[in-house]
């Protein structure tokens, strides 16, 4: 534990390491959600397999930079994953549910969705006080924020048109 990262931190040292810790029982729920999508979707989705690995790998690296965070601050995240549904407030993922390609991008997408607010509210929470904190917040909701642009581009674009109705490619 860094002192003088703790003094810098300020006086709600205490609440912003509750919501480091929330975060990170969220990127590694999100990321096990990603996985499991990964390795089991269903129809067409199978195209989209790296696409869910990516993402599973890209949430791994926000939970790792997370517990490099709360190290900083004198702390260790939980190691038990059967309490990071409470700890996120974000419930379970229930990836089972979600394994056709449309059904996994919406899910994907209120989770994303989920920690645009998580980090926004870190943000918010650190911004005069917990610099090292606070940049970390920034670049993790940047992170969330491209990954719902891309999402809802992704599922803008599932939408097929049917040729027979004069669009692209109609027989004459």
């Amino acid at each position: 534990m860094g002192k003088k990262s703790l003094e810098i931190a300020g006086p709600n040292v205490d609440k912003n390491v509750g919501m480091l810790h929330r975060a990170y029982a969220f990127e590694m729920q999100t990321s096990l959600y990603f996985q499991y999508v990964a390795n089991n979707i269903e129809g067409i989705g199978v195209l989209f397999e790296d696409f869910f690995g990516e993402r599973a790998k890209e949430e791994q690296g926000h939970a790792a930079e997370l517990n490099d965070r709360l190290m900083e601050l004198g702390e260790n995240p939980t190691d038990d994953p059967g309490s990071w549904e409470k700890e996120s407030g974000l419930g379970k993922t229930q990836a089972k549910k979600y394994l056709s390609l449309r059904s996994a991008l919406e899910r994907a997408l209120e989770l994303e969705r989920f920690g645009i607010g998580l980090y926004n509210d870190l943000a918010n929470a650190t911004k005069d006080n917990d610099h090292g904190t606070y940049q970390l917040a920034l670049k993790l909701l940047t992170d969330e924020l491209e990954d719902e642009q891309t999402i809802e581009d992704i599922l803008a674009r599932l939408e097929i048109r049917d040729v027979r109705e004069g669009g692209a490619g109609a027989a004459a």
